[in-house]
């Protein structure tokens, strides 16, 4: 049976989204905020909140290492943030300028994927903080993003429930209509399934 362990209750409006690392949660929200606390005890690190976005923050999630962590925004941008200090290294613009939904690593940390409200999805190079590749899906706002566990390929969700996978040269290879009403969420197995 679940138990709850703590209660946060420093953002002032909805939560939008949890990510965390080995040692941190993050949270982002329509505050506009980004916040960073320790799983240890669950107190917030002293450079917290993190603040850049000047509307809505939709999604955060860690790089693999949790050295970086990543937001998007309605402000249209991604951010990348330093763990260790809340330095932001980088704010990179939609090029449509669209608000951004969603982003995710790379299981190596070198890609950032964002996808954004009027279907564009870009991939940036996380060490140069340049444009890599973008693309766009027919329909729908892209509201979730998932790589595969060697890096290869990558899938989207829209919210008209279009599941589209798409290889680290931005090539769309496999589009269908997996939901009615949306897709929130998707991910990739850790385990290869044999069969």
């Amino acid at each position: 049976m679940a138990k709850l362990i703590h209660t946060l209750a420093d953002h002032s409006d909805d939560v939008n989204c949890c990510a965390f690392s080995s040692s941190l949660l993050a949270t982002c929200s329509l505050d506009k905020t980004i916040r960073l606390y320790f799983l240890s005890d669950f107190t917030e690190l002293p450079l917290s909140p993190l603040k850049f976005h000047t509307y809505a923050v939709h999604c955060c999630c860690f790089s693999p290492s949790g050295h970086i962590l990543a937001s998007c925004s309605t402000d249209g941008t991604t951010a990348l943030w330093n763990t260790q200090n809340g330095q932001m290294l980088a704010a990179m613009e939609q090029p449509s300028g669209s608000p951004v939904r969603v982003c995710r690593f790379s299981p190596d940390s070198t890609r950032l994927v964002s996808g954004a409200a009027d279907g564009t999805v870009v991939l940036w190079n996380t060490q140069s903080y340049k444009l890599h590749r973008s693309g766009s899906v027919k329909d729908g706002s892209l509201v979730a993003c998932a790589f595969s566990p060697n890096g290869i390929i990558f899938v989207t969700g829209s919210s008209c429930g279009d599941l589209t996978v798409w290889d680290d040269k931005m090539r769309c290879l496999h589009s269908e209509k997996a939901h009615d009403l949306g897709i929130t969420c998707c991910d990739f197995s850790s385990q290869p399934i044999s069969g």
